[in-house]
C-alpha cells in the first residue's frame, strides 16, 4: 500500500493483515513440502512483518529448529491431523464454539454469532454448514480481510470508512477471537509433536498481542 489517510497506521495494518493471513493458512491445512520449505526459509523468517516480542522470537526460533531437525511434510501433516482433526479426541479444537459453549459443541451459538458478523460484511464461509464458521483459520482470514479493506479505503481517500473497518476488526478480535484463541494456542503448544506447530502457536500468541 502506497498511501494512507490521516489517523490510519497503514504499515501496522498491513503487517497485521499479513500475519493473520500466514497463520490462518497454516492452521487451515497442513502445508505440502514446498510450502513448508518456503515458510521456514530464513529470508522469509527474517521478514516476519510484526515487531517481535518474546513469543514472536520463540515462534521464529521454533520454525528454524523445525527446519534444522528436518521435520518434513509428512511429520507436520500427521501432527496437524492429531491436533486439529483427530482420529478420536481432537487435542486442540480449532472451533471457538467448542471452547466457549458449556457443552463444548461445534456449530453452537458462537458459530451463529460469527456468521452474522461475516454476513454484515457480505462474506460467507466456503462450505457453509460443513465447516463451522468459527474455525480459527476462518476467523483469522476474516480479520485480515477487514484490515485489507481498511487499507483500500484509506488509499481511496475515505478515512471514515477505513476507521470503521479497523474498529470492526478490533471489535471482532475482542469479542470473538480473544475469548478462545489463547486457550487454543496453549493446547497446540502443549500437544504438538513438531517444533513447526509449536512455532505456529507461539506466533499466534505474538500476533494476538500485537492486535490489541
Amino acid at each position: 500500500m502506497t498511501g494512507s489517510a490521516p489517523g490510519v497506521d497503514a504499515a501496522r495494518l498491513d503487517a497485521l493483515a499479513a500475519a493473520w493471513t500466514v497463520l490462518g493458512g497454516l492452521l487451515a491445512q497442513a502445508p505440502d513440502q514446498a510450502s513448508l520449505d518456503r515458510v521456514r526459509d530464513e529470508e522469509l523468517l527474517a521478514a516476519w512483518p510484526l515487531p517481535l516480542d518474546e513469543a514472536g522470537e520463540r515462534g521464529l526460533a521454533l520454525l528454524r529448529a523445525s527446519r534444522v531437525a528436518g521435520e518434513d511434510a509428512t511429520a507436520v501433516r500427521d501432527d496437524h491431523l492429531r491436533l486439529f482433526r483427530g482420529a478420536g479426541r481432537v487435542l486442540a479444537p480449532p472451533w471457538a464454539s467448542v471452547h466457549l459453549s458449556d457443552e463444548g459443541l461445534m456449530f453452537d451459538e458462537e458459530t451463529l454469532r460469527v456468521r452474522e458478523v461475516y454476513a454484515a460484511h457480505d462474506l460467507q464461509v466456503p462450505g457453509l454448514n460443513r465447516e463451522p464458521d468459527d474455525h480459527i483459520a476462518v476467523e483469522l482470514a476474516f480479520c485480515a480481510e477487514l484490515l485489507l479493506r481498511a487499507l483500500d479505503a484509506a488509499e481511496a481517500g475515505n478515512p471514515a470508512r477505513a476507521a470503521e473497518l479497523v474498529a470492526a476488526h478490533d471489535a471482532f478480535v475482542t469479542d470473538h477471537l480473544a475469548p478462545f484463541a489463547p486457550e487454543f494456542f496453549a493446547l497446540v503448544a502443549r500437544h504438538a509433536t513438531t517444533d513447526f506447530h509449536r512455532g505456529v502457536a507461539a506466533l499466534g500468541v505474538h500476533a494476538l498481542a500485537a492486535s490489541h
